[in-house]
């Protein structure tokens, strides 16, 4: 079985749509600093682990980061395949498992 490709700009598209719905599920997660950030360490584990680069906080290089990764991820895989798809759900599985072993002691 052959995934269709599509052009970058319609993955960019899907990538757009889909960032608010992610953003707002970890933000609920988050829970206003008190959450367990659960969501957003699964949606978003490249921007959590980026706060080990800024003193465990939330910083504007996080949020930069999570606003592009979704659009970066449909673009990327729209035409990919795939070879893709599979580079790039195992990079968001390895960020996801490294965020949950305790490196982030903070979140």
């Amino acid at each position: 079985m052959t995934l269709p490709k599509f052009s970058w700009q319609a993955g960019l598209l899907f990538g757009l749509c889909a960032t608010p719905v992610a953003f707002l599920l970890a933000l609920f997660s988050a829970g206003a600093g008190h959450g367990d950030y659960v969501l957003a360490r699964i949606l978003y584990p490249i921007p959590m682990l980026a706060t080990l680069l800024t003193d465990n906080t939330i910083t504007g290089l996080s949020l930069g980061l999570a606003v592009a990764q979704f659009p970066a991820y449909g673009a990327f895989v729209a035409q990919a395949g795939r070879a893709g798809w599979l580079a790039l759900g195992l990079v968001h599985v390895i960020a996801i498992a490294t965020a949950f072993s305790g490196v982030l002691d903070y979140f």
